[in-house]
């Protein structure tokens, strides 16, 4: 029976918001406040950078630090989710503010909020409380549409009147001085990832029209791109076997893909992580790349990183 079939014969469509969901209140304004601001910033300079690409061209400069800064925030992402979310290793407070920096130029939200989404999905994967499945919205309703439900996972999820209480997710993260100050500072850390360290290297490498170049693809569309990329894990990855492949068969609608896998360093890997949550590596056979996952083993072996956790299971087969 698929997660899609399962889901239809649970009871009720309008399921009783979970405890730990705030549906009112400052911190649902703070939640649309910041995606307004953000996402009018990364629309508005991808169509920016679309028109300037057709119109003005763009160089080597501009493609190279795109791709540095994809890879750089990409890494950062499986920080935040492996050590901030999972804990999957453990550091010193100058790789911790490394880590926290990196994740927080994702423009992604702060830590604080992608650590307690991502906890709060995991309590609750395809079921009602999940923040982003593809079968359910945020307030524990019904998706009735395949389409829909993708949509909504996809990002739509980003529009419920309805967000994740810290206080219940991620009190760890509220007591950690270093993640809340990159939480309180993270609109001086999406200008440094999208428009300062662009704008720097556009200018030195070739002027004004050059840094204007970098501006728009390397900073602005390619947060996009990166958000992106980033949601496939919550819509592809949560596909039920439509896309990729089920390693283990779990309560859940996730899956392996190798596109995803690839996009976002690893995190595609999807079903085996949640088979085993805490693991930093998440690569189970051969054919599967985990690029976060070994980036995180050798920070390991440059001892900049300790306590790596690796299930005993997925550390005989590495053995």
């Amino acid at each position: 029976m698929t997660v899609v079939e399962r889901v239809a014969l649970e009871e009720s469509a309008t399921a009783k918001v979970p405890p730990g969901v705030l549906v009112e209140g400052p911190v649902v304004d703070a939640k649309f406040r910041d995606s307004y601001i953000s996402f009018a910033l990364m629309i508005t300079g991808s169509i920016a950078a679309l028109v300037w690409v057709v119109t003005q061209g763009i160089g080597w400069v501009e493609v190279s630090v795109f791709a540095g800064m994809f890879a750089l925030t990409t890494v950062g992402i499986g920080f935040m989710h492996r050590y901030f979310v999972h804990r999957s290793f453990r550091c010193g407070p100058v790789m911790r503010a490394i880590c926290a920096g990196i994740a927080t130029m994702a423009v992604q939200g702060s830590i604080l909020k992608w650590v307690a989404n991502h906890r709060r999905h995991h309590l609750h994967s395809d079921k009602p409380g999940d923040v982003h499945s593809p079968y359910y919205d945020g307030f524990g309703n019904r998706i009735e549409s395949f389409a829909k439900g993708m949509g909504h996972a996809q990002g739509g999820w980003v529009w419920d009147l309805a967000t994740t209480d810290a206080e219940v997710y991620a009190k760890d993260i509220l007591a950690d001085p270093i993640a809340m100050f990159f939480t309180r500072t993270r609109f001086y850390w999406y200008a440094l990832s999208a428009l300062i360290i662009p704008a720097g290297i556009g200018y030195a490498a070739g002027g004004l029209h050059t840094m204007i170049g970098c501006v728009l693809l390397s900073g602005l569309f390619r947060s996009y791109v990166m958000t992106t990329a980033t949601s496939l894990v919550n819509s592809v990855c949560h596909s039920d076997g439509r896309w990729g492949y089920r390693r283990y068969e779990l309560d859940d609608g996730t899956t392996n893909e190798l596109v995803t896998t690839i996009l976002t360093f690893g995190e595609g890997l999807h079903n085996n992580h949640h088979r085993f949550p805490r693991d930093a590596y998440l690569s189970h056979a051969w054919y599967e790349i985990d690029i976060n996952g070994l980036i995180i083993l050798g920070l390991g072996k440059l001892g900049l990183v300790h306590d790596i956790f690796i299930h005993p299971d997925n550390e005989r087969k590495r053995s």
